[in-house]
Formats: structure tokens, sequence, C-alpha cells
């Protein structure tokens, strides 16, 4: 055990030459931050715990190590960040607590990361928490109305009252900003502190960890978990209507957690904003769960109209019109669907066991 300044000194000194003989191993990172910690080099401690978390494939003690450096040298901004994205590999890996907790302590370092109230409404809406998910959907609202989106900000509320329509809480936030009230305000230091981060450029290395982790994760595991099973589709493992349908759930449940800042997304002049569609996406996916078909059509019809042009939406928009008997309208929307290979069959068959 290193307990003094030359052991420290030494240290540091066998793991620079570990380094340069395994550049892309974590563990003569870790060693290395360690010593720099023990000698108060926070911040060469901080760039190796980065590199670590970098070659860890996801290590989940390596990323604490990373937000915890940045908690002690007062980065909470970026300390959020990583915590984001530490809850998005505990998703993947479907230890749902463990997300929802890092989502939690993101969102206390970093009270505006929209992002993180984003995906822990969505996740407690799909758990029937509505109070939880309302929770969320106010603080995403106050964030919104606080930068002048008040359009998007009572689009918020509404989802929350959708959820809990007795919510006193909703109700008095709805009326306030409908009548340009400042429902939402917030102190002093919060603005100012809101205006130097708005200010300066982000953090590069920052981000660039944040980015390598999200990288390792796939969105939304949690979605396998589901019941929701359209009346057309029997349960045969086999049947290609499973198969395409499991898909395109997949795919809705990725767009929800898609990054809002996303380069491959442009939306159109007149379109709703992608946090608005997914509140209506992640509506129809739980009014599926419960088997309310019409409100699930009503919801997706929303997210069409408001921009989403995906196969996936119009293929199981496609199929809740056939659970309805409207053949017509889903003829309509599962020609765009078919331009996709992957449920032209399911299509087929589709139309076929309901002629």
């Amino acid at each position: 055990m290193f307990n003094k300044k030359e052991d420290w000194s030494q240290a540091m000194r066998a793991f620079s030459i570990a380094i340069n003989e395994f550049p892309r191993q974590p563990a003569p990172y870790i060693g290395l931050a360690e010593a720099c910690a023990a000698l108060k080099q926070y911040d060469k401690a901080l760039d190796c715990y980065k590199r670590a978390a970098r070659y860890s494939d996801g290590n989940m003690e390596c990323i604490r190590r990373v937000a915890d450096m940045q908690e002690r040298q007062g980065q909470l901004r970026a300390a959020g960040q990583t915590y984001l994205a530490a809850g998005e590999i505990l998703l993947k890996r479907k230890d749902l607590d463990g997300a929802i907790a890092n989502w939690e302590r993101a969102i206390r370092l970093e009270p505006n990361l929209l992002t993180a109230h984003k995906r822990l409404a969505m996740v407690f809406q799909r758990q029937k928490q509505p109070k939880a998910a309302v929770r969320e959907y106010l603080a995403i609202a106050r964030i919104l109305d606080s930068k002048g989106d008040h359009e998007k900000a009572l689009d918020m509320c509404q989802a929350a009252l959708r959820l809990d329509p007795d919510n006193e809480d909703v109700v008095k936030a709805i009326a306030l900003i409908q009548q340009g009230a400042a429902y939402f305000e917030q102190d002093a230091a919060t603005v100012s502190e809101q205006a130097i981060t708005e200010a300066n450029l982000p953090d590069t290395a920052e981000n660039e960890l944040a980015q390598t982790v999200r990288q390792m994760a796939t969105v939304f595991a949690a979605e396998l978990e589901r019941q929701d099973k359209p009346m057309t589709i029997t349960e045969d493992p086999s049947d290609p209507l499973i198969a395409a349908r499991r898909t395109a759930d997949n795919e809705l449940a990725d767009e929800i957690l898609r990054d809002e800042d996303d380069e491959s997304y442009r939306p159109a002049a007149g379109q709703m904003s992608k946090l608005q569609r997914d509140v209506y996406i992640g509506q129809a996916i739980d009014f599926q769960a419960r088997g309310q078909t019409d409100e699930a059509i009503t919801s997706l019809e929303k997210a069409v109209g408001g921009g989403l042009d995906m196969p996936a939406g119009f293929f199981v928009l496609g199929l809740l019109y056939l659970d309805k008997g409207q053949r017509k309208k889903a003829l309509q929307v599962l020609r765009p669907a078919a331009q996709d290979k992957r449920y032209r069959e399911a299509i087929r068959l589709a139309l076929q066991r309901q002629a």
C-alpha cells in the first residue's frame, strides 16, 4: 500500500510505463489515476479515469470513478452527463432500477438535464407509475418554460394531465402558463449558472466520454418485457408478423430515446419538436399495453402528423387500423411501410388474414 509521496511518485512512473506497453487496457490508467489523485493532481486523475472508462467496454466502476472525480472538482454538469450515459448502459443490461438511480443522480447534479427527465418520464409511464411520470413531465415543462418555449411546456403539462387528470399541480400549471404567468420560477443563482452554461462552448472531452459510453448502449431494452401484442398477431414465435412487429416496437423505442441533438435529424418547418412526438409515441405504446386501441391510434396519428416518418410507425399504425377493421386507412399507411423490406411479408400476411 502506498502511503508516502515518494511511493506515489514511483507508482506514477510504473503505471506510465505500463500504459506505454498496454495503451488500450483500463487497469494502468486506473492505477495512474489513483496515484495522481493521491498527489492531488486531480485534472490528470480525471483524464486517466476517462481513458480507463473509454477502454473498459462500459465497466460501471470506471464510469463511477469519472463521475465521482467530476463531482469532487465541481464539474456538476459534466458529472450529470456521465451519470446519464451510465444509466443507458444499465438499461441495456436490463438493470432498470440502476438506470433510474443514475438518471435521478444526474438530475440532482444538473436539474436542467432535459434528456434525463425525458427518459425517466417514459420509463415511469411504462412502469405504470403515473405520479412519478407526471413529476418528470412537469420538470420538462419547467425547463421549456424557462427557455420561453411556452407552447411546448403546455404540451408536456397536457401529457401529464392525461396520466393524472385530477392532479392539481398540473391544472394550476396549465392555467398559469396560458395566462402568461411565470409558474416555474428559478432562483437567481440557478438563472446565473444557466446563463454561464449556455454562453460557454461544451467541454469536448466530456462530450467525447458521454458519446463513447452511449455508443455501447442500445436504448430502451426494458421494452422487451412488454406484453402489448396486437389482437391480429398469433402467439407463434416463428410467425413473420410477430417478428416484424417486434422489430417495429424496438425501432419506436429507439426513437423515443434517440438524443435530441442527433445530427441525422433535421425537423421541417411546422412540425412538432422531437420531444412532443416522443410523448405521443410513448403514450401509444402505453395505450396498446392496456388494450386501448382507439387511444393508441389517436396518439400514433398525432406523432405521424407531427413528423414521425418511420416505416416502423406506419407499420404499427396500419396494424392498429386493421384491428379496428379500418382497412382503407390501413392500406394508406402500410404502403410507405412496405418500402422497408423487413415489413413486406408481414404486411402481406396481415392483409391476407383480414381479408
